[in-house]
């Protein structure tokens, strides 16, 4: 695969991270809240490791670097919600069918 391919890959991935971020905090509030019971140990697992390295004062880059400091935090969320992909589809199912939708 091409360099530039690879790049748009991940650009869109990070546009994903926009649309999906909420989605995730939805899932794991009703989840929280007993509502929805499809996570796994695994998923949760990925989101608390995810979680960790966000909040976490140790990164790859500096996060009080301008400008480029918080790429790494962003490429961990986007890299979450591609590998949860199936998982919020469930919950984007669940929650429709309970809406009514």
């Amino acid at each position: 695969m091409k360099l530039s391919t690879r790049f748009f890959e991940f650009l869109h991935m990070i546009g994903r991270l926009w649309t999906d971020l909420p989605l995730l905090l939805r899932l794991l509030r009703a989840w929280k809240n007993g509502n929805y019971r499809g996570l796994s140990g695994r998923t949760l697992a990925v989101c608390a490791v995810a979680l960790l390295y966000v909040v976490s004062p140790v990164d790859a880059i500096p996060d009080f670097i301008p400008g480029i400091g918080l790429i790494d935090d962003a490429v961990v969320l986007a890299l979450l919600l591609h590998s949860l992909a199936q998982d919020l589809a469930a919950f984007r199912l669940w929650e429709q069918n309970r809406n009514g939708v």
